[in-house]
C-alpha cells in the first residue's frame, strides 16, 4: 500500500488541465495515464472565446497560440444546394462582443501543449502504463486499485478517464453510455492538397438531409480538419476504426460538387460513434470527483467539449485556491459546472437534430438560418461564450 498526492485518472485533456489548474493552486498531483504514452490523436476542436479564457487562466496562451488558426467566420452551407445560409463573423467582432477571441486548434496540438507545461510543473507527477482497474472512497481519502494489482492510498482523485470511466462506475454505476446513432468519420489532409473550397480560413458547416460535414484549418494553417457525421446504428466502442469512403459517400448522396470533393479528398477516414450521458445528479462522494467527459460527455455539435473541461479544471482550481479541503472544493465545484453541463448536453442534442433535419423541418430550419444576422447568432451563443 502506497501514500501520495492527490490522484488524477486520465492523461487527457481534462487531466493534464486539471493536474495544472491544481498546480496553479499550489496543490500538487499524480496523473496516471492507462496508455504506454500520452496519445495525440483526435479530430480538431473549436475553442469560442470560454476555452480560449480558460487555457489564458491555466496560462497556456503563448505556448498553444502558434499552433492556433484564427478563422475569420462560420459559413453554414446547404449540402444540397451549396446556398449560404448564414455566415458569423469571429474575427474582431467576437473580440469585441466576448473579451476573447474564437480560435481552431488540432486536438493533438492542444494535448501537447498541456503535455509540455505540465512537465515543466515540478507540482504535476506523469506515470503512463497505468490503467485503473477501480476507485473505493474512504473517510477522508480513496483507495486506487491498478489493473496489475497494485493499490495506493490518496487524500483525493479526479476522474479524468473519458466517456467510459471507471471512476464513474465506481461512483455512479450508471451503466454504458447513451449511443445517439450517429456516425463519425474524420480525417486530417495537408492544406495545400485539400479542393479549393476547404483552403480558406472559415469553418465551413455543410448540413443535409441526416448529416451534416464541418472542416476547418488546423495546424498553424497546415492542414485541413475534416469530421462528418450521418445518421447510422453502427454502435463500437472505440476512436479510431478505420472508415470506409464508399459507406461515408454513400451517406451523404447527391451533395454538390464543392461538398463532394472535399468528401473525396482522402481515403484515409477513421469513424466512431458518436455517445453521451443523461446529466448525471452527482459527480463524486467524499474526495472523489469527476471532470471533463467522465462527468458530462457532450455530443460534439455545439464544439464545446474541450472547452467545458478546461471550465471544469479552472473551477475546481479556483475552490481550492480557496482553502478548502478536497471534499468540500469537489462539491463547490460539481455545484458550480453541474447547472452549466447539463444544459450544453442537452442542447447539443438539440442541434444534432436541427443539423440533420429532413424534408419540411430542413427547409423551416434554412429560412430561420437566412433570417439570422450576426447579433443574434451572438446572443443565442452568450450563455456559453461568456463564461469567466
Amino acid at each position: 500500500m502506497e501514500r501520495s498526492q492527490p490522484v488524477i485518472v486520465g492523461g487527457g485533456i481534462a487531466g493534464l488541465a486539471a493536474a495544472l489548474a491544481l498546480a496553479r493552486a499550489g496543490c500538487p498531483s499524480r496523473v496516471l495515464e492507462q496508455a504506454a504514452s500520452f496519445e495525440e490523436i483526435g479530430a480538431g476542436l473549436q475553442l469560442g472565446p470560454n476555452g480560449m479564457r480558460a487555457l489564458d487562466a491555466l496560462g497556456l496562451t503563448e505556448i498553444i497560440t502558434p499552433k492556433l488558426v484564427a478563422p475569420r467566420a462560420i459559413e453554414i452551407r446547404d449540402g444540397l444546394t451549396g446556398r449560404l445560409l448564414t455566415a458569423v463573423p469571429l474575427g474582431d467582432a467576437v473580440l469585441q462582443r466576448f473579451g476573447a477571441p474564437y480560435r481552431v486548434v488540432h486536438r493533438a496540438d492542444l494535448l501537447g501543449a498541456l503535455l509540455a507545461a505540465a512537465r515543466q510543473e515540478p507540482l504535476i507527477s506523469l506515470e503512463t502504463g497505468s490503467p485503473v482497474a477501480a476507485i473505493a472512497p474512504e473517510q477522508g481519502s480513496a483507495r486506487v486499485t491498478l489493473r496489475n494489482g497494485s493499490t495506493l492510498t490518496a487524500p483525493a482523485v479526479i476522474g479524468a478517464d473519458g466517456v467510459r470511466s471507471a471512476v464513474r462506475v465506481a461512483l455512479i454505476g450508471d451503466g454504458d453510455p447513451v449511443y445517439a446513432n450517429h456516425t463519425l468519420y474524420r480525417a486530417l489532409i495537408l492544406r495545400r492538397k485539400a479542393p479549393p473550397v476547404a483552403t480558406d480560413d472559415l469553418v465551413t458547416l455543410w448540413l443535409c438531409p441526416g448529416g451534416h460535414v464541418v472542416h476547418y484549418p488546423v495546424s498553424g494553417g497546415e492542414r485541413v480538419n475534416i469530421v462528418a457525421a450521418f445518421d447510422s446504428h453502427w454502435h463500437e466502442p472505440g476512436w479510431a476504426a478505420h472508415g470506409s469512403k464508399r459507406a461515408l459517400l454513400t451517406a451523404f448522396g447527391a451533395v454538390v460538387p464543392e461538398l463532394r470533393a472535399v468528401l473525396d479528398g482522402t481515403d484515409r477516414w477513421l469513424k466512431w460513434a458518436a455517445v453521451d450521458r443523461l446529466p448525471a445528479q452527482r459527480w463524486g462522494v467524499g474526495a472523489v470527483t469527476l471532470i471533463g467527459d467522465a462527468a458530462h460527455p457532450v455530443l460534439p455539435y455545439l464544439a464545446q467539449g474541450a472547452s467545458m473541461a478546461l471550465e471544469d479544471a479552472v473551477v475546481l482550481g479556483r475552490k481550492l485556491a480557496a482553502g478548502r479541503d478536497f471534499a468540500s472544493a469537489f462539491r463547490a465545484y460539481e455545484a458550480e459546472r453541474q447547472p452549466r453541463t447539463a444544459r450544453m448536453q442537452s442542447q447539443c442534442r438539440q442541434v444534432g437534430r436541427a443539423y440533420h433535419a429532413r424534408g419540411p423541418v430542413r427547409l423551416v430550419r434554412n429560412a430561420m438560418l437566412r433570417l439570422m444576422r450576426p447579433a443574434q447568432s451572438y446572443a443565442r451563443m452568450a450563455w456559453i461564450y461568456d463564461w469567466a
